[in-house]
């Protein structure tokens, strides 16, 4: 299961680095599964909810483990730097602690194309962008960050455009 928040090329590395490794094992790199974990925010939740789950959860990551995050997607060190040296990144869990003010805050300080990998906009938009992990290699998709209640009208969309 590979982590929320890959950019495209880290979910092809890390897919061809699983079925690679398979195949130098002696299995069958078809039968090793691999699935994206995937944050999926429509743009039917309130935009308090959206930037909670999607500022307020990567935030949370680059609070937790950072520096791994920003090494495997090759993303600038320096950003992150500045991410943790701010005075809203004290608050620790941002998806849960954070306030508004705070989470339009670090929306500043975290980089569009680093929230970028993840499902969001109009149900039709996510269904897009989950088919698109499946053109990237990967077997299986878990929508991430969401109820089922916010994923109903992206789960009926997928469904209504299944044979597109």
């Amino acid at each position: 299961m590979l982590h929320t928040y890959f950019t495209d090329e880290t979910t092809v590395r890390c897919v061809e680095t699983v079925k690679r490794a398979a195949e130098k094992a002696g299995r069958d790199p078809d039968a090793v599964k691999v699935w994206a974990c995937f944050a999926t925010i429509g743009d039917h939740i309130p935009e308090q909810r959206r930037i909670m789950k999607s500022v307020g959860r990567l935030g949370t990551y680059l609070q937790g483990y950072g520096r791994l995050l920003v090494r495997t997607n090759g993303w600038d060190e320096a950003v992150l730097d500045r991410f943790l040296a701010d005075p809203v990144a004290k608050a620790r869990g941002l998806d849960i602690v954070g306030t508004p003010d705070q989470l339009e805050h670090a929306a500043e300080l975290i980089p569009p194309q680093w929230l970028a990998a993840a499902a969001t906009g109009s149900p039709a938009q996510c269904v897009a962008a989950i088919r698109h992990q499946f053109d990237l290699g990967c077997d299986g998709v878990i929508m991430h960050g969401s109820t089922p209640a916010e994923l109903t009208p992206i789960v009926e969309e997928y469904r209504r455009t299944i044979d597109r």
